[in-house]
């Protein structure tokens, strides 16, 4: 089966909701008019540019605690941001508790995961409850990738460079921030708020489906939606809603000889047998059955996305790609079924044998793809493989890591609420979009806790969200705090009927 682009095959004379000009009737709707902001609004908003230098000052003393959960070195560190994190939701009379979810190896020894952090304010049954996950930890710099120091806030330009500015500690400052600005104009939380704060985000979460899962029936009980501002924006001046992410299937398969056999060659066979890599298509019979199928609506969330010029990046683009529209380009990085194929490399198993050779297959999964049926076709389709070819080689395919894809739908009360939120804050409607790369801790809450999960990035790109030179701009820092005001606000007006998804 294959995945059709309903624009395609349109012409000027289809008689539609949909054309190449009007990408279907909702969207139409949603290009209308402004949202004002109202007096709470306004006053929140007036409050959070009078405090810029104190909110600058708590982003500097994050920043220098050196939180890194990847060496041991900085176990006092994490323990000290833990204690910093304590401190602001103490000052922001939330209740709070900690808990410790397990041991992990860390620089060959086992010591305790760090705790997880539950806290709340607010039990109004009357009102939403909205959980909030945020996260303390940051990579291990590579100094010599930094132009800045990473523990000191530094400004370059309009930007404020440091580890865990714009991701983590930033994003989590901003969130109290707006918690702190409502009690400051003495404004009464329109929700009730939850935290969920770990410190192992850059260590895949370790711990953290476990835990949450002994919880799911008293601390989330009456949750009503989740909220993450991890990721970026497609650009750096239009607003965007993320409402998916991919998922990975990551497959070693060795070769290893047999008698006179020809391990590259067998390898070689294996992989062209798998994949074509110049029309990208994935060649295991069957694999994109479950996928959903593209509809001329979705097709418009795609076509609304703003600061994506396909025209720029066109000649930069792989042959096969450099005619593709922009609508096709993107549902290929976020929207279907992918593989990539590492270079052959040397096994460093036990056996240490140059008569072993490895390649590392990553299988991206999309929507209504389902993880079990996905690693059964890849293993059983290389099993039949070898046996087709005639291979003498034994051929081991061993799956050493998976990650669930996510999608919501972007027609829910969640997610219109940060819409609205959005044009708000922005004076502009948001752009939809997707993640391609798996989000390990999206990923858990979802599989974990069933509720609607929006992802509403604060940074645009060009922040390098996790990586060296990370840095938040000065518009993001200050009007994404707004935006979580008018979220909040939004998410306890908003109509909470379910409109059909697109």
């Amino acid at each position: 089966m294959s995945v059709i682009f309903p624009h395609i095959f349109r012409t000027e004379h289809s008689e539609t909701h949909t054309t190449n000009a009007e990408y279907g009737e909702y969207f139409a709707t949603r290009q209308r008019g402004k949202i004002s902001v109202g007096p709470i609004l306004g006053g929140l908003m007036k409050c959070v540019d009078s405090h810029v230098k104190a909110f600058l000052e708590d982003l500097r003393v994050a920043v220098a605690i050196k939180s890194v959960s990847g060496d041991l070195r900085y176990r006092t560190d994490i323990r000290h941001i833990i204690k910093w994190t304590e401190d602001w939701l103490t000052k922001l009379d939330f209740k709070y508790e900690c808990f410790y979810v397990g041991y992990h190896v860390l620089n060959g020894q086992k010591v305790r995961i760090p705790p997880v952090i539950l806290a709340s304010y607010g039990n109004d049954p009357k009102k939403r409850t909205v959980c909030v996950y945020g996260y303390l930890d940051v990579k291990l710099p590579a100094m010599e990738e930094w132009k800045t120091d990473p523990w000191t806030l530094t400004q370059v330009d309009k930007r404020f460079h440091g580890a865990g500015t714009a991701s983590g500690k930033g994003i989590l400052l901003c969130w109290f921030h707006i918690i702190e600005a409502f009690k400051r104009t003495n404004t009464p939380l329109p929700v009730n708020i939850k935290f969920v704060i770990e410190s192992m985000n850059h260590r895949s979460s370790q711990g953290l489906a476990e835990f949450l899962q002994t919880k799911k029936l008293d601390f989330f009980s009456n949750v009503n939606c989740i909220v993450s501002c991890e990721g970026e924006w497609i650009g750096e001046k239009y607003p965007c809603i993320i409402y998916g992410t991919v998922g990975h299937l990551v497959f070693d398969i060795f070769v290893e000889q047999k008698d006179d056999s020809d391990i590259k060659a067998d390898m070689e066979a294996i992989m062209n047998s798998l994949y074509d890599p110049i029309g990208e298509e994935i060649l295991i019979p069957h694999f994109n059955d479950f996928v959903k199928q593209i509809t001329p609506d979705e097709e418009g969330v795609y076509e609304a996305i703003q600061e994506f010029d396909i025209d720029k990046i066109r000649p930069s683009l792989p042959k096969n790609k450099q005619k593709w529209d922009k609508i096709k380009l993107l549902m290929h990085y976020w929207r279907l079924p992918n593989m990539h194929i590492s270079e052959d490399i040397n096994c460093s198993c036990d056996k240490n044998s140059k008569n072993i050779i490895k390649r590392q297959v990553i299988v991206k999964l999309v929507q209504r793809q389902v993880m079990d049926n996905a690693y059964m076709q890849f293993s059983s389709f290389v099993e039949e493989t070898v046996v087709k070819l005639g291979i003498k080689s034994k051929v081991t395919c061993k799956m050493i890591s998976s990650t669930r894809h996510w999608s919501e739908n972007i027609r829910s009360w969640n997610y219109e609420a940060a819409r609205r939120a959005t044009i708000q804050t922005y004076k502009e409607e948001p752009s939809f979009i997707r993640e391609d790369r798996p989000v390990t801790s999206i990923s858990t809450l979802d599989g974990t806790l069933e509720k609607n999960i929006l992802v509403l990035p604060l940074v645009g790109n060009g922040s390098k969200t996790g990586e060296a030179n990370e840095n938040i701009a000065y518009r993001n820092f200050f009007e994404g705090t707004k935006l979580l005001a008018a979220y909040l606000i939004q998410l306890a007006q908003v109509d909470d009927v379910e409109k059909p998804n697109i």
